[in-house]
């Protein structure tokens, strides 16, 4: 039972403490964009400033629950990112990638195995935040969106996202994979 007792405290400081880490910078106070990341062993979970993928390359983001009924979200790294995805996974078998958002790390899971098919679950303490991170993520992501296509003098109503009620945009624009919309707006440039 005092086994059982200690793994649990165990399991339960380190999520904790992993939730409200902060990552260390290459030095020059640079904030990372919000997205996962390789962390090193040494120096101690020193988190690689180059990411994995980012935010606006996540696609079929949702909202779940575990075996326990905790919240989680699990989502998917678009079609132009999985290949990197699957390396680095499999570069970073045995050791952790950490999910970064405003400059915290939320969750470090250990790979355990090449991860190809892109898909990816962030997961916190007891549930807590991940609903809100969620909307924040969508937010990103729409924000995202909108600037590219605002540098490639697209206006936000092309996507007609101004006009469909908030679970419809939330739903195009968690299907948007960047690299398309990306390859979509400079492909109608001279």
């Amino acid at each position: 039972m005092k086994v059982l007792l200690s793994i649990i405290m165990f399991l339960s400081v380190f999520a904790f403490s992993s939730y409200h880490q902060k990552p260390m910078s290459d030095g020059a106070n640079k904030r990372l964009e919000n997205g996962w990341y390789c962390i090193a062993d040494e120096p101690k979970d020193y988190i690689i400033p180059t990411p994995i993928v980012t935010v606006k390359e996540f696609v079929a983001l949702k909202l779940d629950s575990d075996y326990y009924g905790m919240h989680i979200m699990m989502g998917q790294v678009c079609r132009s990112k999985r290949e990197a995805w699957a390396d680095a996974t499999e570069r970073w078998i045995g050791k952790r990638i950490g999910f970064v958002f405003n400059d915290s790390l939320i969750t470090s899971p250990q790979v355990n195995m090449r991860i190809e098919s892109g898909t990816f679950q962030i997961t916190t303490p007891q549930g807590r935040g991940i609903q809100s991170l969620y909307r924040k993520l969508l937010k990103e992501k729409e924000d995202s969106i909108d600037a590219l296509f605002k540098t490639h003098s697209w206006e936000k109503d092309t996507l007609l996202l101004q006009r469909i009620d908030a679970e419809s945009r939330d739903s195009l624009i968690n299907a948007l994979d960047y690299g398309d919309a990306r390859a979509l707006a400079e492909g109608f440039e001279d």
